[in-house]
């Protein structure tokens, strides 16, 4: 025999596994294996076992042992994987909590295999037991993560939605059913309002409101009611008690946040938000979805800051394209196309058109006598007067100078009529201060036009009613005159 066979005769005496105790062997096995009779019963466990559950534990309750320390909410699903296998003879594959001696549960994983004996027949299952905890964490955080991300991109896709139709309304009283209809979806389980403050910056008062709870919290709110107006940031409430609840929230409401809405160093308003499911969660639940939502919320005041700050830039820029700077009443521009329009309606709705032109009476000479200043007062007074006269739906617009021109869709010529004599009388009997003293009272002449169902060049109409006027002034002034013109 040579070498090479020598070596080999030595090697099959080193791996002859004839010599080794698979009994010792599986009690020291880095992993937990179990072996049972055809009943289920658990005849066999090593150390890893016992290890893992606690050797007294094991002595004392033998194979119920396990069913002891499994996690109550498993052990019927454990049965029924153990009842289905025993019945079928099949392997089995089932994931459950065992409680460790140190009474922390642990994540397992168990693999069974039919164990046949050497006749051939099912003498149970053996197995091994798998500690999976570390890797079903990870599992469930990137779960979670994704969870949360494809959350994320669904609440910023609505946040876009929203600024998407905020950038086209053409006024903030707009963006008010806007705001309520992409917040409800943004905040699922919340009740919220959207507050602005008024024009003198003296109230918040709540624009728009969502949720299936009605939120509670007061309509109009002083600043000084709410620790987050008066702060200038955040304010969140979280099982705080009552010393911590801002005035213009109802007793009673402990979680809920509210969020300035502040764009270019001015504060709009703010965001109030009630976190309704917030009272169903506990611990670190709770505090993650607080978190969670304070980030949303902010997201949503700053994207709603800057279409707000937008918006009033643009209707500020909107009103001084359409209205006179002194009176505030439209202007000769908007007139123009208001009557354009109103003449093409009146065609279709077969519904008459009135136009009043008025002219303040001798005003050059009362400029002359007591100044522009005085009157400026008298102009202004004189659109207040038209302003608080007129519907809703009348266009009132300075025309130049002393003259104006009201513009009344759908009413009839007597109407039109009995509007201007009654303003007559009112200007001839107001009274206007200037310095401390009573300016002389003034009158006024007006001249009106009447379309009845005919479309007509809107400088026709104008015409018509400024003849009527020069007529109202020949015939001595502080009178109504009504074009002869018959439109038809």
């Amino acid at each position: 025999m040579n070498d090479h066979d020598d070596k080999q005769e030595q090697d099959s005496k080193v791996f002859d596994i004839s010599n080794i105790d698979f009994k010792t062997l599986a009690e020291d096995a880095p992993v937990t294996l179990w072996l049972t009779d055809t009943n289920g019963k658990i005849i066999f466990t090593n150390n890893q076992y016992k290890n893992f559950i606690g050797r007294e534990k094991v002595d004392k309750l033998g194979g119920g042992a396990w069913f002891n320390a499994l996690h109550p909410d498993d052990r019927e699903y454990c049965l029924t994987v153990f009842e289905d296998a025993f019945q079928t003879y099949k392997p089995f594959k089932m994931e459950y909590r065992l409680k460790r001696r140190d009474g922390e549960y642990r994540t397992f994983i168990d693999h069974g295999e039919p164990y046949i004996d050497g006749s051939g027949t099912f003498s149970g299952f053996v197995g091994s037991s798998t500690d999976i905890t570390e890797q079903k964490m990870s599992e469930d955080e990137l779960k979670k993560s994704h969870e949360e991300l494809t959350q994320y991109n669904h609440e910023m896709n609505l946040i876009n939605q929203l600024n998407s139709y905020l950038q086209v309304c053409r006024s903030i009283d707009e963006t008010y059913p806007i705001v309520s209809y992409y917040s409800e979806q943004i905040f699922p389980d919340c009740s919220g309002s959207l507050y602005l403050f008024h024009e003198n910056k003296s109230l918040v008062e709540s624009k728009a409101a969502w949720g299936a709870s009605p939120v509670k919290s007061a309509l109009i709110i002083p600043p000084d009611d709410c620790w987050s107006l008066r702060q200038g940031k955040k304010h969140t409430t979280l099982d705080n008690d009552e010393r911590l609840r801002c005035k213009h929230v109802e007793h009673g409401v402990k979680n809920y946040i509210c969020e300035p809405i502040i764009a270019q160093g001015e504060m709009l308003g703010m965001l109030h938000i009630q976190f309704n499911a917030a009272y169903s969660k506990t611990g670190t639940d709770k505090i993650n979805y607080i978190e969670s939502r304070q980030r949303l919320i902010k997201i949503t005041a700053d994207n709603l800051a800057l279409s707000l700050v937008s918006l009033k830039l643009r209707e500020a820029l909107q009103v001084q394209s359409v209205r006179d700077p002194l009176t505030s009443l439209f202007n000769r521009r908007h007139m123009e196309e208001s009557l354009e329009r109103e003449i093409h309606r009146c065609y279709r709705s077969k519904k008459g058109l009135g136009v009043i032109m008025a002219d303040i009476d001798h005003f050059k000479k009362f400029n002359d006598s007591y100044g522009h200043d005085a009157g400026d007062i008298v102009l202004i007074a004189f659109a207040n007067i038209l302003s608080n006269h007129f519907r809703s739906s009348d266009i009132i617009c300075r025309f130049g100078g002393e003259e104006f021109i009201i513009i009344l869709p759908e009413t009839s010529k007597n109407d039109v009529m009995l509007r201007a004599q009654e303003l007559c009388k009112l200007i001839s009997k107001s009274e206007n201060l200037y310095d401390g003293k009573l300016l002389p009272s003034v009158t006024s002449s007006f001249g009106v036009s009447y379309l009845d169902g005919v479309v007509k060049d809107k400088n026709v109409l104008i015409k018509a009613a400024d003849l009527a006027l020069y007529e109202a002034k020949n015939a001595g002034r502080n009178r109504v005159v009504l074009s002869t013109n018959q439109f038809k």
